[in-house]
């Protein structure tokens, strides 16, 4: 009965991990739709689309605390009581311009238990269509986490959040996973 029990823990643990994951994701998402609508009116009208970075930050900033209740103390976004996840979200955030969205990107992140940094970033090839974005996060462990490839279509703003996060009971495992989002700047 006590195995029985056990395998349960495990699975509700799991889906909770899940759940988790996928609310992040969106809450990610929602924030970044709205930071890209940041753009330099002044280049607008030139036929440039830029992104003004600071304005970016505050919009991401409000949208994550109205949609999440996190609130962002420099590079971590801590959880209210009402938040999805119970322990503060180290994240990052790399724009990618005008001049450069058409190049393969790699990013490379590196997180040490409380840091989360971007270690590198690699241009690569010119692609007419849009560059490649590929992301891989190293963990505290040392295993690299390789992200499915994106196509950039323009430029682009990019978030990676680290999640850390307790388990549901102290017994099991914690669970530990990157969430990207990435938005082409709005015209």
């Amino acid at each position: 009965m006590l195995f029985f029990l056990l395998v349960g823990m495990f699975v509700v643990d799991a889906d909770v991990a899940m759940q988790k994951k996928t609310e992040v994701k969106m809450l990610l998402e929602l924030a970044n739709h709205d930071a890209s609508f940041a753009v330099d009116p002044v280049l607008k009208t030139e036929g440039v689309i830029d992104l003004i970075e600071d304005e970016a930050l505050q919009r991401f900033d409000k949208r994550m605390k109205e949609n999440g209740g996190y609130i962002r103390e420099q590079q971590t976004f801590v959880p209210a009581a009402s938040s999805v996840t119970t322990d503060p979200i180290p994240f990052t955030r790399y724009y990618v311009d005008f001049r450069s969205w058409e190049r393969d990107l790699q990013l490379r992140y590196q997180y040490n238990g409380e840091r989360f940094v971007v270690e590198q970033a690699t241009p690569g090839v010119q692609r007419p269509k849009g560059g490649r974005l590929q992301i891989t996060v190293v963990t505290e462990q040392g295993t690299e986490l390789c992200l499915a490839p994106k196509t950039m279509v323009g430029p682009s703003h990019v978030i990676v959040a680290y999640v850390d996060e307790r388990p549901f009971l102290p017994l099991l495992p914690a669970h530990a996973f990157p969430v990207v989002s990435v938005e082409e700047v709005k015209d």
